[in-house]
């Protein structure tokens, strides 16, 4: 017992504390994925989509917080290592799908979200089950998963009637 208390002492405690605390300050600064909350968060959901406002309501609440830059970061994302696992899957959702920048997408890449949609969703595989762990708001119900499998699939269609984009000239 005297060995342990001569290494256990508030001086080491308190060397271990302040080492402890600017390791995670430094941490606090890394982001190994890019810094993912710099973006703008004012743009409009889905802009130029043939989108319903039920179908909207259930993408902001299941689907806004990975797949667009409105993203809520709560407290727990703040504290690395916690901060670079969260980031790394906010940055991997926008990658796939980022609804705040639909605009963006050409017409045969918004057919291409829209297929991927349809399964992930029927298959339960959206959202991912760990997000839904913190976030059980976030679940979707049965007639959830049919009104964005329905919306998905009429959306890809009406994209598909749509006149395809001109071709920019090609430039020698």
């Amino acid at each position: 017992m005297v060995q342990i208390r001569k290494y256990v002492n508030l001086r080491n405690i308190g060397g271990f504390l302040f080492l402890f605390v600017m390791v995670e300050s430094l941490a606090l600064l890394v982001h190994p994925f890019g810094n993912v909350r710099l973006s703008a968060a004012d743009k409009p959901l889905m802009n130029t989509a043939g989108i319903q406002q039920p179908v909207l309501d259930v993408m902001q609440r299941s689907c806004e917080n990975c797949h667009s830059d409105r993203t809520s970061w709560p407290w727990y994302s703040h504290i690395a290592p916690m901060s670079w696992a969260i980031e790394k899957d906010v940055s991997d959702g926008r990658s796939h799908w980022n609804m705040s920048k639909w605009d963006h997408y050409s017409l045969e890449e918004r057919q291409d979200i829209l297929t991927e949609i349809a399964p992930m969703v029927r298959n339960r595989k959206m959202p991912l089950p760990k997000y839904l762990l913190l976030h059980p708001e976030a679940k979707l119900s049965d007639a959830d998963v049919d009104l964005l499998y329905r919306w998905s699939r009429s959306e890809r269609k009406r994209i598909k009637s749509e006149p395809s984009e001109p071709s920019s000239p090609i430039v020698k």
